[in-house]
């Protein structure tokens, strides 16, 4: 009788010692493995030519301007800005801030007060030779007024610790002082509004001159030439 047979007798089978090696990989196809690892890893560090690098930072990175390239531009503009700031709010100096309070203190009084003129008349013959033996220097005002600027008469007015002459005309409502004192100091024309008042100021010939009014600058400006144009007149 014959006895049955293990599979692990089966001739054409392995063993139970036996290992699969099915799932490793031949010796070929582990070479070729390295191979490629070898060839990625040396392109990796092969540079790229410098042509390429050239194009590709002026495509990318000319356009990008770092936040550091921005400071002197920036600071530049701030300073400007500071300097117009300070010329601007940049308020008058000590001496012609009392200067202007003093020039439009005289228009306040004459404007304010119930009898401001000490010669009320509209004649300039006799409003200028009433400053005779009253001040130590002869006005150089000539200008008699027209039907747009009314001369209203003259009082005594003070500037600066000294006696000054100050010549009042009439723009339709508004009261406009001109304030003529000694100065023997060369000084620019100048344009200033203090405390809501307009002031043109100038010197000339050794004297100052001040107009001074809530009017506005354009009829300011055109007292002011028809002054100058009269300054040469025969009186």
């Amino acid at each position: 009788m014959t006895e049955p047979r293990d599979d692990d007798d089966l001739p054409g089978l392995p063993g139970p010692t036996a290992t699969t090696t099915a799932a490793d990989p031949s010796p070929g196809i582990a070479e070729a493995d390295h191979l490629i690892a070898a060839a990625l890893a040396d392109h990796v560090r092969m540079p790229a030519p410098r042509r390429l690098r050239e194009q590709l930072a002026r495509r990318h990175l000319a356009s990008r301007r770092p936040w550091r390239a921005w400071i002197p531009a920036f600071a530049l503009g701030a300073a400007s800005a500071a300097a117009v700031a300070l010329l601007v709010l940049r308020p008058p100096a000590g001496g012609d801030v009392a200067a202007l309070d003093e020039i439009v203190g005289d228009h306040l009084r004459i404007v304010g007060a119930p009898r401001p003129l000490d010669v009320e008349t509209s004649d300039m013959h006799n409003v200028k030779p009433w400053f005779t033996g009253k001040l130590d220097f002869v006005p150089p005002v000539n200008f008699i007024g027209d039907d747009e600027f009314h001369l209203r008469g003259g009082s005594l007015a003070v500037f600066q610790g000294h006696k000054a002459a100050a010549f009042v005309y009439q723009r339709r409502l508004h009261t406009i002082t001109l304030l003529v004192h000694a100065d023997a100091a060369a000084r620019p024309r100048a344009e200033t509004t203090r405390r809501g008042f307009h002031v043109i100021s100038w010197a000339t010939g050794g004297f100052g001159l001040a107009l001074v009014s809530d009017i506005g600058w354009d009829d300011l400006r055109q007292l002011e030439a028809r002054l100058g144009s009269a300054s040469g007149e025969k009186e």
